[in-house]
């Protein structure tokens, strides 16, 4: 995978929003592919690259942030809508 590119700060606050709630996701990628899931937590690996940990179907998934194009909560009452992440 490329060389990590991390994301605005004002940017990973609507992620930490997403953990703390316990958001259920719609989580769009660079791929063009589209992730539901439950946002949990997130890391910072050795190699200082970052990620989302999600929950689907009782499995976690860890996403790497440079490749989340824009979130979206599904959860009802969410403290904010549809929020671009990474790329342009």
């Amino acid at each position: 995978m490329s060389d990590y590119q991390p994301i605005q700060c004002q940017r990973y606050d609507f992620i930490e929003i997403a953990c703390m709630r316990r958001y259920l996701l719609s989580i769009e990628l660079n791929d063009q592919t589209t992730l539901v899931g439950t946002a949990i937590d997130t890391k910072t690996q050795a190699d200082k690259t970052e990620w989302l940990i999600i929950e689907q179907d009782g499995q976690s998934q860890s996403i790497r942030l440079d490749t989340i194009i824009a979130i979206t909560p599904l959860t009802a009452n969410a403290e904010f809508g549809r929020e671009l992440i990474a790329g342009s």
